[in-house]
């Protein structure tokens, strides 16, 4: 029942099935609106001939509707109350989207989903209780419910999508799930109130602005074992004195913590592995650190930052890694001396140090960050066989460099690695136009081949190997490749045929593999095949696509933005698991909260 009017009429109609209720709201003979339900679904409501959407100000929705559809009660301003029947299941995509008057509502038990933006910019909603069954709470879906003070988020929830509670300013307190397990960027951005929080047991990442800005907030538990803290996750949490991180935490990324401007006690796990720009920037704890003779910066065993340009450094003993940026454009600097703890060198690290010829890295050192010496002068590298790991423009446009020694357990060459130096320009080509050092593919540099042969026994191919070349129409694979990085097909066009020869080792595919390979019609994935990472297949030219039956995850963006793709056969093993959620084929006119046409669907998921 729609309130508003009190000469408001009801008729029901069923035509084939459907139940169509149309309510008939009279005034001076006008017809004023109408509620649509279709199979179940609560649809819209519409505009009569007078009144407005905005003049509604209660809606009971009636027994048998099982869905509230997207945009339902958009933009329904003066929207007071409603009530939800039992057997609703679904929350549609900003269904209640602007419904600035509403100021409660209950969510009957059944109710799964909770969609994207439901009750965004529900400005005077107070509390809500979520009720058990719901799994994921949808992207924006209470953005900027600024009066919202009370929140109650049941033990089924496994995902708090990206700003979910983004600007609800009052709400000062909120327990976490102990089955939560990813809480996205932004989820609780801007919640000026907050207080405290505890990061549940299975929650591995917080995701980037996951509490930027909640500068009311003074205390943060971690229960389990983080991982990895991403950009910007505390930044401006300026209350924050203390906190404890986990010995499991492996990456703090660039401004986690900046302007954290009280944040005076923190320890550095043992274990780190990477540590980016300015994250303790802003702290009082740099106030606090003293500062060595070459103007370094540390804390526990990482080089956090140079303050002052030197010609030659020494690297404490026992540093276990240089953060991001620490002499990044230091042009002066014409020595560097590592210590044999060094186990990381980090991204921009040395990048354009023109002056730097010659560094001997020690034997430890497992990883180099992207950038990490680019644009330096560097004319020779011996890179000892504990190096695993080069990210992407390490060396490049370090157009001395002429001689490199690689490490032979490499695992992943980033992109443009080596680019514009001497040492990929004077190296030959095979005559398929690929260049290779040992068992490594490094890069493409043909004009005219067709069809690739990858030379039998590489082992690694290179990110971004053959990217850009829109000529390649078949490329056959040796089974002796373990490895090969993201992009490596990327924007090959004309690629009609890739073939895998029986009994491949590759067990993973990185990032954007195949992406915009857009006359790729089908593909014979691997049989030992694990993993398939982000957008692999985005814009390929698949109808169907089947996953091997080893292949134990597969990211829910792998095979997004599809214009032809019709079925996915994936393994029965991975039923009833959070892939493909975000496999939509989208238009142009998409927004968020629209209804999805025949030509935005998702294919359908065939298990075998």
């Amino acid at each position: 029942m729609v309130k508003g009017n009190k000469n408001a009429k009801i008729y029901a109609i069923t035509i084939t099935g459907i139940v169509i209720i149309i309510l008939l709201c009279f005034f001076l003979s006008n017809l004023k609106c109408k509620q649509l339900i279709e199979d179940g679904v609560f649809l819209d409501i519409k505009s009569g001939l007078l009144e407005k959407r905005d003049s509604i100000t209660k809606v009971e929705i009636p027994k048998g509707v099982t869905a509230i559809g997207g945009r339902a009660f958009y933009d329904c301003t003066n929207l007071e109350s409603i009530i939800i029947p039992e057997g609703v299941t679904v929350i549609g995509e900003s269904a209640f989207y602007n419904c600035t008057n509403l100021e409660s509502i209950i969510i009957p038990e059944g109710v799964t989903v909770i969609g994207e933006s439901a009750f965004y910019n529900c400005i005077n909603l107070e509390s809500i209780i979520i009720p058990e069954g719901v799994t994921v709470i949808g992207e924006r879906a209470f953005y900027n419910c600024t009066n919202l003070e009370s929140i109650i988020i049941p033990e089924t929830v496994k995902k708090i999508d990206i700003y979910a509670f983004d600007n609800c300013v009052k709400i000062e307190y909120i327990k976490l799930p102990d089955n939560l397990e990813i809480i996205y960027t932004g989820a609780f951005n801007n919640c000026s109130s907050l207080k405290s929080i505890e990061i549940p047991k299975a929650v591995a990442t917080v995701y980037p602005e996951a509490f930027l800005d909640c500068n009311s907030l003074e205390e943060v538990s971690f229960l389990g074992n983080i991982i990895e803290i991403n950009k910007s996750a505390f930044e401006g949490c300026e209350k924050l004195k203390k906190i404890k991180l986990p010995e499991s935490l492996e990456k703090i990324d660039e401004l986690a913590f900046n302007n954290c401007s009280s944040l005076s006690d923190i320890n550095i796990p043992e274990g780190i592995k990477a540590v980016g720009e300015d994250a303790f920037s802003g702290t009082d704890i740099l106030k606090k650190t003293d500062i060595d003779e070459y103007g370094c910066v540390y804390m526990g065993k990482v080089l956090i930052y140079s303050k002052e340009e030197k010609e030659c450094i020494k690297i404490k003993d026992t540093t276990k890694v240089i953060a991001d940026d620490v002499f990044d454009n230091y042009e002066n600097l014409k020595q560097v001396e590592f210590p044999n703890s060094l186990e990381r060198i980090g991204n921009n690290s040395f990048r354009s140090c023109t002056s730097l010829e010659e560094i001997s890295i020690p034997e430890g050192v497992k990883s180099i960050g992207e950038s990490a010496f680019m644009y330096s002068g560097l004319k020779k590298v011996d890179l000892p066989d504990t190096v695993v790991d080069i990210g992407d423009y390490a060396f490049m446009e370090c157009i001395h460099l002429s001689e490199i020694n690689l490490s032979k357990n490499i695992e992943n060459i980033g992109h443009w690695c080596f680019s514009n130096t001497d040492y990929l320009l004077d190296m030959e080509s095979d005559e398929y136009g690929c260049k290779y050092v040992g068992d490594i593919l490094l890069g493409y540099t043909g004009k005219g081949a067709k069809r690739i042969k990858i030379r039998d026994g590489t082992r690694l191919i290179a990110a971004g190997a053959f990217e850009d070349r829109e000529f390649i129409e078949g490329v056959y694979i040796p089974n002796s490749v373990e490895m090969m990085g993201g992009y490596v097909f990327y924007n090959c066009f004309d690629l009609k045929e890739v073939y895998f020869q029986e009994g491949s080792k590759l067990s993973e595919l990185k990032p954007v593999t195949f992406g915009q390979c857009i006359s790729l019609e089908e593909i014979e994935l691997p049989e030992n095949l694990k993993k398939i990472q982000d957008h692999v297949f985005i814009n390929c030219a698949f109808k169907t696509i089947t996953m091997p039956e080893n292949v134990e995850y597969v990211d829910p963006y792998a095979i997004s933005e599809y214009d032809m793709l019709e079925e996915v056969r994936v393994p029965k093993k991975l039923k009833g698991e959070y892939y493909f959620g975000d496999t939509y084929i989208i238009d142009s006119e998409y927004h968020p909260g629209d209804k999805l046409n025949k030509t935005q669907k998702k294919p359908d998921i065939v298990f075998y």
